[in-house]
């Protein structure tokens, strides 16, 4: 029998090597019962060159494997019958239960490798730890190194990894990458976007910008929006020097998403970036999410997410729409069909208010309805009345800016600061009092503040009687089914029955 340091020699020479299996057939000889393990170790080699990912930590295994068998031989040569039978038993199945374990990772997806890396790093942690038991048990495990593998898999994981995210980073990959993970179930679909979000500040492996473009086509084909709509890894960045917009609460500027996409970012003035105001906004991020899994951006303007690290102040992102808002499209259009314009409009509010549970906008107005490209009205702003009132506990009628939508708030809203849903009906009413006429509600009252206390009071903006207002839709059943919206708060209809009678 050959001396322990004989077979540890060997032992490290067979683990280097790639042996063919016509060779592994001849050095099988001296233990005929061997050869059943080199053939599945063959089937093994097979399997590994049909893998699409993790072939460094999948070759490193079946080099093991290989290096196990032939120490396996070294033992067994010269040694009884039976002895032999045994090693050749207890090899053949150890190879075979790790060939089963690593068959289904070799078929599998690129795409499925790639969000199920720790669960495969688990799997071949195993096959090398079942290599050394059967090692113990067969009392040779002196002859083959037992702990090095550990690191040398650390290596050849991050290896593959790196080689995985130069794969998802390569423009040339966009159309392949696109249609292999919408070929995939929806939770795969996030988990690769997620691999992908976290990894765009590493730039290590390639190309940053080239895996912020796949990272965008794959999000639009796949119709949802990022995992992590907290954005700090670089997903979006401003343009210029100042911004192109603003209100008494924020500063617009604009953007560029994933290095493909202008967008919008509304930096809210009134409110500091904090751990508050950073708490509060990722409970709107799960709202911004339901609303778009439910609407898809047909009504309402989507929200992407929300950036506080690089600002004194928290902004929002969305799409950036060259088309405008409605109030001053209908003025630079005036033959579009007013009345289809106040429906799309209505049935956005609808999808809001059905929400479970239901959403109040909080400020609906012309000025916070944009045009989309096909000309479609779409809500937008959402919430952020009530993020404001929340972070900075100024009531929404004490803050600067509600001034500006006065014209369309409800008395119980100029009041007592209540956000409802019936205040949005209102609101609504107003909106399209505002659309028709192509004109501010109460547009003959000079300032905001007298229109307070016209509403404290009950009243109402008379109606427009105009050649041009009538023309557009405004007659006698509309302006019914507006001052149904703009009756006391018990007495307004839903939202619901305001649509079905437009």
């Amino acid at each position: 029998m050959p001396s322990q340091t004989a077979v540890a020699d060997a032992a490290g020479v067979a683990g280097s090597i790639l042996i063919s299996s016509a060779t592994l057939a001849a050095q099988a000889s001296p233990v005929p019962w061997l050869g059943a393990a080199f053939t599945v170790l063959t089937v093994f080699k097979d399997m590994i060159l049909k893998a699409k990912a993790n072939k460094s930590a999948l070759k490193q295994l079946q080099d093991r494997c290989s290096a196990f068998l032939h120490v396996v031989q070294l033992k067994g040569t010269g040694a009884p019958v039976e002895e032999q039978k045994q090693l050749a038993l207890h090899a053949e199945r150890t190879v075979l239960q790790i060939v089963e374990h690593m068959r289904p990772w070799c078929f599998m997806s690129p795409f499925k490798l790639f969000v199920k890396q720790d669960e495969l790093a688990s799997e071949i942690q195993d096959c090398h730890t079942a290599i050394n038991d059967c090692m113990t048990k067969l009392q040779i495990t002196a002859a083959l190194e037992t702990q090095g593998w550990q690191v040398l898999l650390q290596s050849n994981m991050e290896r593959d990894r790196i080689e995985m995210m130069g794969y998802l980073s390569d423009i040339q990959n966009t159309q392949s990458i696109t249609l292999s993970a919408l070929a995939e179930q929806r939770k795969d679909i996030t988990a690769i976007m997620h691999l992908m979000q976290q990894n765009l500040s590493l730039a290590h492996y390639g190309n940053n910008r080239g895996l912020e473009t796949n990272l965008y086509h794959l999000q639009k084909s796949s119709k949802t929006l990022l995992p992590n709509m907290n954005f700090k890894r670089g997903e979006v960045r401003r343009v210029g020097p100042d911004p192109i917009g603003g209100t008494h609460t924020m500063d617009i500027w604009e953007g560029i998403y994933l290095n493909q996409e202008t967008v919008t970012l509304k930096v809210i003035r009134s409110v500091h970036a904090s751990p508050k105001s950073l708490a509060r906004l990722r409970r709107e991020v799960e709202i911004w999410k339901r609303v778009w899994e439910v609407d898809q951006g047909h009504h309402i303007l989507p929200l992407y997410g929300f950036c506080q690290n690089d600002t004194p102040f928290p902004y929002v992102v969305s799409p950036y729409i060259r088309n405008g808002t409605v109030d001053k499209y209908v003025i630079d259009h005036p033959s579009v069909d007013h009345r289809a314009l106040i429906k799309h409009i209505g049935e956005g509010v609808n999808v809001l208010h059905n929400m479970i549970p239901p959403i109040v906008h909080g400020e609906i107005r012309g000025a916070n309805i944009v045009i989309d490209e096909n000309g479609n009205p779409l809500l937008a702003d959402f919430g952020f009345s009530r993020i404001v009132q929340d972070l900075t506990g100024v009531a929404i009628s004490e803050s600067c800016g509600m001034l500006d939508s006065y014209r369309w708030a409800a008395r119980e809203l100029l009041v007592g600061g209540k956000l409802t849903l019936k205040a949005d009906v209102y609101a609504f009413g107003m909106t399209v009092l505002e659309l028709m006429s192509h004109r501010e509600p109460w547009s003959q009252v000079r300032f905001p503040f007298h229109v307070v206390s016209k509403v404290s009071n009950g009243e109402r903006p008379p109606r427009p009687s105009d050649k041009e207002t009538v023309s557009r839709g405004l007659d006698d059943r509309l302006w019914e089914l507006l001052q149904g919206c703009w009756e006391e708060f018990e007495s307004r209809p839903t939202m619901s029955e305001v649509l079905a009678k437009l």
